[in-house]
């Protein structure tokens, strides 16, 4: 007759519960140092883009926008938000009013193949063919935003190297030592018979 839960047979010894606790508390310790490491990466990260003017909320949404799964979601929140912004008397445009659903097919695949080279993803993932109207204008999305990235890019980091520069020739010169007030009364003894 099999053993059934409970039965005695099954139950491990105090080194075997021991050897089977040690193996999980190891494996998710390692796993542990792993993301600690990787979290340390991504908060670099996040004060890089916040040194450099991008504000970490519109950051996390564009996370948000970019790993959801119905589109709604995020349009019907906008249209929330906008509605709340206007019982405050906010200047809040009609932008969240658009609506995606009517937007042509060539159009909607053309901001997908540019926001796809924007986020810098392979030109082999165009989701359409690449013969029809739509694969020709995602793929022209995604080359215009691939070119246009580049450039843009480029112009920014020359001119946030260049504020850093700047701020750092702002910066006090560091103390060398050399022009210490104290010293003046430690006059080099040859210098003075001189």
């Amino acid at each position: 007759m099999p053993a059934t839960i409970g039965d005695n047979s099954k139950d491990l010894t105090p080194a075997e519960q021991k050897a089977l606790y040690m193996h999980h508390f190891g494996a998710i310790l390692k796993q542990t140092e792993i993301c600690k490491a990787e979290n340390a990466e991504r908060l670099k990260l996040r004060k890089q883009a916040k040194a450099d003017g991008i504000v970490l909320a519109d950051i996390d949404f564009g996370l948000r926008c970019a790993q959801i799964e119905d589109p709604s979601v995020i349009v019907n929140e906008q249209k929330r938000r906008a509605e709340i912004g206007g019982y405050f008397a906010l200047p809040i445009g009609a932008q969240s009013e658009f609506d995606f659903d009517r937007e042509p097919a060539v159009d909607r695949a053309w901001r997908k193949g540019e926001r796809a080279g924007y986020e810098a993803v392979n030109a082999d993932t165009n989701p359409y063919d690449e013969n029809s109207a739509q694969g020709r204008a995602w793929a022209k999305g995604w080359k215009e935003a691939q070119a246009e990235m580049a450039a843009n890019l480029q112009s920014a980091m020359e001119k946030k190297q260049a504020d850093r520069v700047q701020k750092a020739a702002d910066l006090p010169a560091a103390d060398d030592g050399e022009n210490d007030p104290e010293d003046d009364h430690e006059a080099d003894p040859a210098e003075a018979a001189e």
